[in-house]
């Protein structure tokens, strides 16, 4: 068998000129076209800690056995050209190379990315990186240990004339004790669906059609599906939280996902339009000791959504939606969001209790980067310059918000973004 593993390496340091990729290539990656893994939508991890991939191409959820792999120590990301460092151990351009998804191991303190690479033959494969920038690439038939296919697969027609109906099939997955929750699209009119699958796989598949009101069209949609969701407690009972499109805030209760049934969800907030949501990472920040819950929302087209726990429990015991919002000039309801500087992303999970990790587009350079944002903070300090940033800027001497609050925190940001040598 190919030994599949490229190593590659992405220097950090302090200046722009010392945090372009470079590469240690070792070994031999085996450019193969897909026979098992065509494809991958979505990823998440199993409750016995192997990778699930949702592999639209062929109709089927994958469970890989991930390689062995030594565990890293913790810390925060600061990866820049991502793409670049991939398609140069590939020997190729970064153009021919499509990092689409990132999730975090807790188990290996590394982020695990989904790969498309176009080059004589279409492959995909998951490239794994610590935040010191060590990484690996991997062939994904190599790793399959277990496949089931999905039923009802949508049909072969395209959308906007280009985009395969298909490929939504699979549009977010999670796992909860041993099943797994999978949003998509199936073959009928009220093809928005929810599938609960059994893990280990063993052919048993619960499919359940959803329809939501969407103020933001006025109308009860039953075709668009989830993009992105999460299970949550909300007062005592399980809650797939699911967000579409153009941004309704949804609520589903766990119990009501029976085989062959249609169901309302309710919706709890819209978030406004033209946006497509990417994830939806429920979490918790200490602060003077005290523990706060939160949800935040990452979307393609604008600053991420971040929304109180509390608030969300809230509305879901109360009446959903059933009016429109009137766009563009009312572009909200319900439960309240906060804009979080966070934005530019390709995707967003969690990492630890202290990070997110944003797998993002560097907006002037175009780069790939997977970077760590601070829970609380939810924004990267050298993403900016301001006044702080000066050489000759110094904090005002007595001046209690500046000394004990501003600058402490500029020097824990510094450090956690690799510019430990620029705090004052």
């Amino acid at each position: 068998m190919t030994n599949s593993n490229t190593e590659s390496r992405i220097v950090r340091g302090a200046t722009a000129a010392v945090r372009q990729p470079a590469f240690i290539d070792r070994n031999s990656f085996s450019l193969q076209l897909g026979v098992k893994v065509k494809s991958i939508s979505a990823m998440t991890f199993a409750p016995d800690g192997k990778l699930l991939i949702a592999d639209w191409k062929s109709n089927a959820l994958h469970a890989l056995s991930l390689p062995e792999i030594k565990t890293a120590e913790s810390g925060s990301f600061n990866l820049y050209g991502v793409d670049s460092a991939i398609a140069r151990s590939l020997n190729t351009q970064s153009d021919r190379v499509r990092v689409s998804k990132a999730i975090f191991s807790p188990k290996l303190n590394q982020a695990i990315l989904a790969v498309d690479i176009a080059l004589e033959k279409a492959s995909v494969a998951i490239a794994i990186f610590d935040s010191n920038g060590k990484g690996t690439l991997h062939n994904l038939d190599e790793l399959v240990e277990a496949t089931i296919s999905l039923n009802d697969t949508p049909p072969e027609d395209s959308l906007w004339s280009q985009i395969p109906t298909r490929s939504f099939l699979v549009t977010a997955m999670k796992v909860h004790n041993d099943e797994i929750f999978v949003a998509g699209l199936a073959n009928a009119d009220f093809s928005s669906t929810l599938r609960r699958v059994a893990y280990p796989f063993d052919d048993s598949i619960t499919t359940t059609s959803v329809e939501i009101y969407h103020a933001v069209h006025n109308q009860v949609e039953t075709r668009a599906p989830i993009r992105a969701f999460s299970i949550v407690d909300l007062a005592g009972s399980l809650y797939i939280l699911a967000v579409y499109t153009c941004t309704p805030l949804v609520t589903i209760p766990i119990p009501d996902l029976k085989d062959g049934t249609k169901i309302k969800g309710k919706t709890i907030a819209e978030l406004g339009y033209g946006n497509t949501p990417l994830d939806v990472v429920p979490f918790e920040v200490d602060y003077q000791g005290e523990t706060s819950r939160w949800v935040i929302i990452a979307n393609s087209s604008r600053a991420a959504d971040l929304l109180s726990f509390d608030a969300i429990v809230e509305a879901n015991s109360k009446e959903g939606l059933s009016k429109p919002v009137r766009v563009p000039f009312e572009t909200r309801s319900g439960v309240t969001a906060i804009q979080a500087p966070i934005s530019n992303a390709v995707c967003l999970t969690d990492q630890d209790s202290q990070f997110l990790l944003s797998l993002r587009r560097d907006p002037i350079q175009g780069d790939l980067q997977l970077v760590s944002i601070r829970k609380g903070a939810f924004f990267r300090l050298s993403d900016f310059v301001n006044e702080y940033d000066f050489p000759n800027y110094s904090y005002p001497e007595g001046d209690p918000f500046q000394q004990n609050y501003i600058r402490p925190f500029h020097q824990m940001m510094k450090t956690d973004e690799d510019y430990p040598e620029l705090a004052k």
